[in-house]
């Protein structure tokens, strides 16, 4: 979470109540200071907000003020964070003084927090090479005034030109002519990249190109994309049949160019890449009837994610069902010789359809049908392609197994390429199956995939083959996985130097206390090089640039420590699953192991880890049996296992669970006895 502050805040100011705004007042505004909300005060308090949705809904009409808004009085942080973690639509929450005046703005989004204690591109593998196809970005000028931020692009200006990156400095009201080519346009955070979509999509309605947008910590994160084709050459030689359904944009034949140019039609009256009711009756054809197209056309998916873990949550409805994270597919068999696994966006989830109208349960359907033992999964997810490669790295497989994906239109080498649009051509579909894209069909569309998968895998015999049969296994073990979503990021420029003695601590921090920077000052003493992977998954209320920052500003007088983001295989949902579904500890030990097996055999031996430190955990039955299992596990892989005692403060153990609650309650003693100043300042605020 981030604090920002009344002068960074769009505001628009009256003497009278006003009931609705004008769209060029709105615009005005978000010009000056870009955000995901526009805040309006009447006599210098606050009154009301507008929203992207309050305009999307209000159409070409004047923006009803929205009264209806959740704000804080006072800088409650950590109330904030509660409603942030409860109610993941909001992402943005006012605050106020007593007297009800605008002084800031808490926002879920941290960039910046988190870029004020990165340092990008350090280590990072692929940060020439991806650079290398960026000759040019352009940078989106922050607002006047704004030294913070200024100061964070500086920065990243600085190390762009170190790999050669010419830097072109634009203003908001330059994106929407300029997105039109391929050049990066990118902003030093999320609320300004969210205030230019709320005025190219939500005022000008015009198509937000978010294949080009990114803020600087995404952008970041793509470069590790480059990764992705080695990762699905692991799967095909891993004997999993690999098919890539993508689209080619020629229009090299008439049935292409009809199809193209309705698309491009659609994007333009609907200027959102959703089904909308006035637009579906074509779309539905035979079950348009009553409230279905309203039904089904607006399918909600709301999405479990942090930047190292993503999943559909769990809903139950009468069209869309979504169980442990992956949707339903209908008759699909309890257990069968193989699994087929579909990944990517809207194309595999189903956006615009029922349960029983994917591409999964139409596939499914064809092959109990035709006598084949195969269970079709759908992992479909809206996420980032770097989040799809973590999906894809932690579902257990097995030899025999196929994979269907669709990430970002991206080509393969190891992958049966799938043209849709040569599909969509073949047979000649009518253009009211189809929305804006290729990927956004309807039941009928997705039936002709599904018979075309169907058809291409009979005749390759991935049906037919040897199926391993024993239980399914992560592909998260593999050398390359680890190292490709997660060493490479980091460690590319180290090399471990014979002699010296490395340890490494795994800790959550949340928040980050003392009694931390006890067990690592502890630790620090007794080895040459310290590295602390502190997790990445956003499990607790605070975020992982929160804990990020708490951490490095904590331990910063240790000159042999480095804090380092644990990426997605170090005390995650996808290596540790056990511990984040609270189980009992009698049943811990199976996946506290395989996360313990990735740590010895892939990170430890990359950084010559040769002790592992643990604080003591008797107070906590879970985290008991984790270091149990360490101390008996480590040493046949030659890893010594130290156990370090709890600091004590205030005749107890330091705890960070006291310290959330002293937090919450304003108990300043307490908290002040369980955390450093610098953490008491993020959690509260303030100094005082």
């Amino acid at each position: 979470m981030d604090f920002y502050t009344r002068s960074q805040l769009p505001i628009i100011s009256f003497e009278e109540e006003p009931e609705f705004l004008d769209n060029a007042l709105i615009r005005q505004a978000l010009y000056e200071k870009p955000c995901n909300l526009v805040f309006v005060e009447v006599r210098d308090k606050l009154y009301g907000i507008a929203s992207f949705g309050d305009v999307v809904r209000a159409g070409e009409g004047p923006v009803p003020v929205n009264r209806n808004f959740t704000a804080l009085k006072g800088k409650q942080f950590m109330k904030a964070r509660e409603i942030f973690r409860e109610k993941t639509n909001i992402l943005e929450i006012p605050v106020t003084d007593e007297e009800g005046r605008l002084t800031g703005m808490c926002s879920k989004n941290d960039d910046l927090l988190y870029l004020e204690y990165n340092r990008p591109w350090e280590g990072n593998r692929y940060a020439r090479p991806f650079l290398n196809k960026h000759k040019v970005v352009r940078v989106v000028r922050t607002p006047k005034g704004d030294v913070r931020r200024q100061r964070l692009v500086d920065l990243w200006i600085e190390e762009f030109q170190k790999y050669g990156v010419s830097c072109e400095m634009i203003d908001l009201c330059d994106i929407l002519e300029l997105q039109m080519d391929q050049t990066p346009i990118l902003f030093v955070d999320e609320e300004l990249c969210l205030g230019s979509k709320f005025l190219i999509e939500g005022l000008n309605r015009h198509t937000y190109n978010t294949s080009i947008t990114f803020t600087f910590r995404l952008f970041e994160r793509k470069a590790t994309e480059l990764g992705f084709d080695a990762l699905i050459a692991k799967l095909a030689e891993s004997g999993i049949k690999v098919y890539n359904m993508r689209y080619s944009t020629e229009q090299n034949t008439e049935g292409r160019r009809r199809l193209w140019k309705s698309m491009y039609r659609m994007r333009e009256l609907m200027g959102k890449p959703y089904v909308m009711p006035s637009y579906a009756q074509g779309f539905y054809e035979e079950f348009n009837v009553g409230d279905y197209a309203a039904e089904v056309g607006k399918l909600t998916f709301n999405i479990e994610a942090s930047n190292v873990y993503s999943r559909l949550k769990d809903v139950k409805s009468r069209y869309l069902n979504v169980v442990n994270g992956e949707r339903i597919t209908v008759g699909q068999p309890s257990e069968a010789e193989r699994s087929i696994w579909f990944f990517g966006p809207c194309l595999m989830v189903g956006g615009y359809v029922e349960d029983k109208h994917t591409i999964e349960s139409f596939l499914q359907e064809r092959l109990n049908r035709e006598g084949y033992s195969c269970r079709v999964v759908n992992c479909g997810c809206y996420d980032t392609p770097y989040q799809e490669m973590i999906r894809i790295t932690s579902t257990p497989m097995k030899p025999g197994d196929v994979v269907v994906l669709h990430v970002d239109n991206q080509p393969f080498t190891a992958a049966e390429s799938i043209d849709i649009m040569e599909i969509l051509d073949r047979n000649n579909v009518p253009t009211e199956w189809l929305l804006d894209a290729p990927t956004h069909g309807n039941h009928k569309v997705n039936q002709i995939y599904a018979d075309e998968l169907f058809d291409r895998m009979v005749r390759d015999g991935a049906l037919t083959g040897k199926a391993n049969n024993g239980e399914g296994r992560s592909l998260l073990t593999c050398d390359l996985a680890v190292n490709t979503l997660f060493l490479d990021l980091h460690f590319d420029n180290y090399h471990p130097v014979e002699g010296k003695r490395v340890g490494g601590i795994a800790l959550h921090g949340n928040p980050f206390t003392l009694g931390h920077r006890y067990l690592i000052e502890t630790a620090s003493k007794q080895v040459d090089r310290l590295f602390a992977l502190l997790t990445e998954d956003e499990a607790g209320i605070l975020s992982f640039a929160e804990r990020y920052a708490m951490a490095i500003e904590d331990t910063k007088h240790l000159p042999n420590v480095t804090i380092v983001p644990g990426g997605p295989f170090s005390g995650t949902r996808n290596d540790f699953a056990v511990y984040f579904v609270k189980v009992e500890p009698t049943t811990m030990r199976e996946g506290t192991y395989a996360s313990f097996k990735i740590f010895a055999e892939v990170i430890a031996k990359r950084l010559g880890i040769t002790c592992r430190f643990i604080g003591d955990e008797r107070h906590c039955p879970q985290m008991q049996v984790h270091n149990e299992l360490a101390k008996e596990m480590m040493p046949s892989y030659g890893i010594e296992v130290i156990e370090i005692p709890r600091a004590q403060a205030e005749g107890g153990s330091i705890s960070a669970s006291r310290s959330r609650r002293a937090a919450a309650e304003g108990d300043r003693e307490t908290l002040l006895a369980n955390v450093s100043k610098s953490t008491y300042k993020i959690l509260v605020g303030s100094d005082d």
